[in-house]
């Protein structure tokens, strides 16, 4: 069995890491995982870090029949191809019309939102072998598409729980970052835009340390150095207290000096860094929208709050200080985190495959 991870994000994020992933696991149970991506991206340089093997997507904005017939020479060498964005699978899926045999095509849908009618009736509905669903909230979504309720099928998005680890020794010092040793320190992971709620964030940062004065938030992601990012937190006179760290490759020790883990979102689909954090038992506070909802339960392993609400927000981040001693607290996130553990969830997409193959 040959398999191809297909995504055509070029920044990082939640899904392309889980592409990462699956195609590291799948190979370390001997099963040859390819990962398609485009040229100079993150995930080409971990890939190959990682020692898979990278094939390209062509690098054009416009995808064309030309570039749908020469994709469908690398398509062609695999038995499954597992798409990861809805670009990617549109482009795989135009490239299998020149194909008379063509592999098994499965998509992995990381988003709550809807999908378009046409989209429904065509890359999905037809030549679509399987939809994978990361969260229980997007699964009941396309249930209730009659097109796709044969096809779908719910495996969550998996934590690598041998990286996330809080029993490993850190490599970073508080003081890397110009923050005090006895300090307060939030952390938020996420790439900096509107659904990821950071003007949600940072007025609520702003009255939290108005009672916490030792309090710092370091933001990691994508364009959290950007101008957007910086007026926002100049517009609340934060610049000495709130950190703008960029992307980064070392979020496991970042969390090992975090103190609370803030994820404010709008919407989500299974948000694997809050995940990650649980794994390193922080105590956290999150939005309890889309999947989170499935899994954080309100002082049982987290904090949950009302989406789009700085009052509810700010709420929940004085409850996190009460509760940095509570043991069973970060003790149930963690038990929570294990339950996505990427070892498992790649012998789950493997047993699908295996399905679809023989089906």
């Amino acid at each position: 069995m040959k398999i191809l991870q297909a995504t055509t994000a070029r920044g990082w994020s939640g899904g392309t890491e889980q592409c990462l992933l699956l195609a590291k696991y799948m190979s370390r149970l001997e099963v040859k995982t390819d990962i398609l991506c485009f040229r100079g991206t993150e995930l080409e340089r971990r890939a190959r870090k990682e020692g898979i093997d990278v094939r390209y997507f062509p690098n054009t904005k416009k995808f064309s029949i030309r570039e749908a017939r020469e994709l469908s020479k690398i398509v062609s060498q695999y038995d499954i191809v597992n798409t990861h964005i809805s670009k990617a699978h549109w482009f795989v899926w135009l490239s299998t019309f020149f194909l008379r045999k063509r592999p098994k095509l499965i998509y992995t849908r990381r988003v709550p939102y809807p999908i378009s009618k046409f989209s429904l009736i065509s890359k999905y509905n037809i030549r679509t072998d399987a939809i994978v669903s990361v969260s229980p909230k997007i699964y009941e979504t396309l249930k209730k598409v009659k097109l796709l309720r044969k096809k779908l099928y719910y495996i969550p998005s998996g934590v690598e729980l041998e990286r996330f680890n809080p029993e490993l020794e850190g490599k970073l010092d508080r003081k890397e970052f110009g923050i005090p040793k006895n300090s307060l320190v939030l952390t938020n992971v996420g790439n900096f835009s509107e659904v990821k709620g950071h003007h949600i964030l940072i007025p609520a940062f702003k009255r939290f340390r108005e009672r916490y004065k030792n309090a710092y938030l370091l933001l990691v992601g994508r364009d959290t150095k950007s101008e957007g990012c910086f007026s926002l937190i100049k517009e609340f006179e934060l610049e000495k207290f709130v950190i703008p760290l960029g992307f980064r490759s070392d979020v496991p020790d970042i969390l090992r000096i975090t103190d609370i883990f803030v994820f404010p979102s709008i919407n989500e689909g299974i948000a694997g860094s809050l995940l990650q954090a649980m794994a390193m038992r922080k105590v956290v506070v999150a939005s309890h929208v889309g999947g989170i909802r499935s899994y954080l339960k309100h002082m049982e392993n987290g904090i949950a709050v009302e989406p789009r609400s700085v009052d509810s927000l700010y709420g929940g981040l004085l409850k996190a200080v009460e509760n940095l001693k509570n043991e069973k607290l970060k003790e149930e996130a963690r038990k929570t985190a294990e339950k996505f553990d990427i070892k498992r969830v790649t012998e789950e997409t493997l047993k699908l495959y295996r399905e679809i193959l023989n089906g």
